[in-house]
């Protein structure tokens, strides 16, 4: 359907798609955290026998204020965008 369409049209077919976001990214994004405490709370994180939330081991490393990671996660919700992506 989509190839007669093109030919139709002379335009892909529209297909929505999500991208995730994550919070630690966002909060790179968002200049609060560096790349450097980005990827070492990344590291703890994936290697911790016993997982916690990105956000947790973000407070746990020191790296910011549990005051600070519970307001951005509510930025984090809050202000999500969903983009549109154009495959055929």
């Amino acid at each position: 359907m989509c190839a007669a369409l093109n030919m139709i049209t002379s335009r892909p077919q529209i297909i929505a798609t999500l991208e995730p976001v994550r919070f630690g990214e966002f909060l790179r994004d968002r200049n609060l955290i560096s790349d450097e405490q980005w990827l070492a709370a990344l590291a703890d994180h994936w290697s911790a026998s016993n997982r916690r939330r990105i956000g947790a081991t973000i407070i746990m490393n020191g790296f910011l204020s549990a005051d600070v990671v519970e307001a951005e996660a509510r930025a984090f919700h809050d202000d999500l965008d969903v983009y549109r992506s154009v495959i055929c």
